[in-house]
């Protein structure tokens, strides 16, 4: 559905959602669609994802910030990136042990020295919120000067070998933005980085197809090599055109504009 600018999309992840989650995830979506939102008024599109991202990140809700599993080891290793469409600026964070993951992500990009650093604490106590099914939480918003941005934080998956690093700090996987599309992922890992979703979906964009088409088209892949329940993605085009798709039973997400604040966990159109 198309919005006029400026409009931002948040998901909290895609999975298999109880009925009994609905009500709490909502809320955070809806939060975090609000609170992103106004950072309208006082900045730009990169201001509006870190904090819708940042709100989702402290509610514990989500596996990301405060909600983020424990690995093998029994501590948090989090992971998050973040890109500018028009400069092409991005920035990733990977292994994380405490604060916050999306705004470390952003340091590393305002710095533009590099692209993605690893975490050089120490700190070894760091403790998991209270996931109550959740994912990956992402964002992606357009302003009203045309800049679009995405950005994408995870706790990882639970058990995880200490080290390991999925698809949410890797651009073009767990997230990308250029001037034609932003887009941001979650599902497992291990297969996103193998198809790099993301980049695939802008290169979709770029040939003329929707963003509707070029998300279903992208999972549809997904879906016909690694079978279902493994992926979602949320996007957004230059003219606000927002949607999204995903292979799971539910996809926590939601999208607010001037004109109206929709969200969802299970059915329901973008």
């Amino acid at each position: 559905m198309r919005y006029k600018s400026p409009v931002i999309v948040v998901h909290g992840g895609a999975g298999s959602w109880r009925i009994t989650d609905q009500e709490r995830a909502k809320n955070t979506i809806k939060e975090a669609l609000v609170r992103g939102f106004e950072e309208f008024k006082r900045g730009s599109a990169i201001e509006a994802v870190v904090e819708a991202i940042y709100t989702m990140e402290e509610s514990g809700v989500f596996d990301a910030g405060k909600g983020s599993v424990k690995n093998s080891m029994g501590y948090i290793e989090m992971d998050a990136g973040i890109m500018i469409g028009n400069t092409l600026q991005a920035g990733g964070i990977m292994g994380l042990r405490e604060g916050s993951a999306i705004k470390r992500a952003l340091e590393i990009l305002k710095q533009g020295r590099h692209v993605l650093m690893i975490d050089n604490s120490k700190v070894m106590h760091s403790t998991s919120g209270s996931v109550i099914s959740g994912d990956t939480v992402g964002a992606v918003a357009l302003d009203n000067e045309g800049n679009l941005v995405a950005g994408t934080s995870t706790g990882g998956i639970s058990g995880k070998l200490p080290g390991r690093v999925g698809d949410s700090p890797i651009p073009g996987a767990g997230y990308y933005a250029t001037t034609n599309v932003a887009v941001s992922s979650t599902g497992i890992g291990e297969i996103i980085l193998k198809i790099l979703p993301a980049k695939e979906v802008d290169i979709l964009v770029s040939m003329g197809f929707s963003i509707e088409d070029s998300l279903r088209s992208v999972i549809n892949k997904v879906t016909k090599i690694f079978g279902k329940d493994n992926i979602g993605m949320i996007g957004l085009d230059r003219y606000g055109n927002a949607s999204a798709y995903y292979n799971t039973k539910g996809m926590a997400r939601g999208v607010m504009s001037s004109e109206e604040v929709k969200v969802f966990v299970f059915e329901g159109e973008i």
